[in-house]
């Protein structure tokens, strides 16, 4: 059973408490503020050592306490898999991770798949959603990407340290060299594991659609924007824009502005779908990079999904009910005491509920 138990000490509303949890479908049912989205961030916190609500996971610390420790146990290819965290105010972050007695890395663990309220305006909210959800993705499924973009990352902010102060040209220019160079390469590889991560989803939605569910998502396409003209050379468009870049005092070139597009029929899902039809794309994307993630990497995948039930009217909600249930994975979702997900998941499967 991958996760079995985990404790919360001092974190968030909680001052001590135990939940269990089952290896198939996990539903966790409360008001709000009863602390629904703060178990799915300790067991975030557990299994990668950040929180995706905070930057610094001191604050998750219980104010009467300014400390919190949070323990997990579960069971991984077989073998005891011991997981335990804390942080406060004058502490600093320290995650422990054990399997059979031996420490291992994060990346040897499970990988938590989250869809939370950000992720949830993954298509037609900003970019910044979608590349963060595309690049940690890539970084698991390709760790060699990691220093690409780190190098990329050095480059892009000393160029634009010298747009915002103005330094030489000669200097810019250094910069601008080295952001091409490293620019081109993660590039590259951005768009080498687009197309996989394209092809994957297509064929997995094709599916879904040709059985007579979704039918909304016939003709879904996914386009690829690299960041800056896709007929130009990424020192061309440097070059082109470097006026631009001088009153801004950024860069407003690069993979750093990549961008995953998705259509139906032609049009952008965001303006071509209703609220609810445009969450269950995105949750269909996200059930679709379970069949990636375990036929790329040896990790095992916790699916997390918080308040499911919200903008899905009945029958989208049973499809996409069951189409998580057959994923086989262990399933740890939130809801409201009554709302239909609670109905929907008691009609389809056998799940443990935590009540808060």
């Amino acid at each position: 059973m991958p996760l079995q138990k985990v404790h919360l000490e001092n974190f968030r509303l909680f001052k001590s408490k135990v939940f269990s949890f089952s290896k198939g479908t996990n539903l966790i049912i409360g008001p709000n503020g009863s602390g629904k989205t703060s178990i799915l961030e300790a067991i975030n916190i557990l299994i990668s050592g950040n929180s995706f609500r905070e930057k610094d996971t001191k604050v998750c610390a219980n104010q009467v306490n300014n400390f919190f420790n949070l323990k997990g146990k579960g069971t991984l290819q077989n073998k005891n898999l011991e997981l335990s965290a804390s942080n406060g105010i004058g502490l600093r972050m320290h995650s422990v991770r054990k399997l059979n007695g031996k420490q291992i890395s994060k990346s040897k663990i499970f990988y938590p798949l989250l869809v939370i309220g950000k992720t949830l305006k993954m298509i037609d909210g900003e970019p910044d959603i979608r590349r963060e959800h595309y690049n940690h993705l890539m970084f698991h499924v390709k760790p060699g990407t990691v220093k690409l973009y780190k190098n990329y990352q050095k480059a892009l902010k000393q160029r634009n340290k010298c747009l915002k102060n103005k330094f030489s040209d000669k200097e810019l220019l250094t910069w601008s060299e080295e952001l091409s160079k490293a620019g081109l390469e993660l590039s590259l590889q951005q768009y080498d594991f687009f197309k996989i991560f394209k092809e994957n989803i297509k064929t997995c939605i094709s599916d879904i659609t040709e059985s007579g569910d979704f039918d909304f998502l016939s003709g879904l396409n996914i386009n690829f924007s690299k960041g800056w003209d896709r007929a130009k050379t990424l020192d061309e468009s440097l070059k082109e824009s470097l006026d631009k870049d001088r009153v801004l005092g950024y860069t407003s070139k690069g993979p750093h502005r990549m961008d995953i597009l998705y259509k139906v029929s032609n049009k952008l899902a965001s303006s071509n779908l209703s609220r609810g039809q445009l969450k269950v794309l995105i949750l269909l994307v996200f059930l679709s990079n379970i069949s990636l993630i375990e036929n790329l990497t040896e990790a095992e995948v916790i699916l997390m999904i918080d308040d499911l039930g919200s903008e899905l009217d009945t029958s989208n909600l049973r499809s996409i009910v069951k189409k998580i249930i057959e994923t086989g994975k262990q399933t740890i979702l939130t809801g409201i005491e009554g709302e239909e997900i609670q109905i929907s998941i008691k009609d389809l499967a056998n799940f443990t509920q935590i009540n808060l």
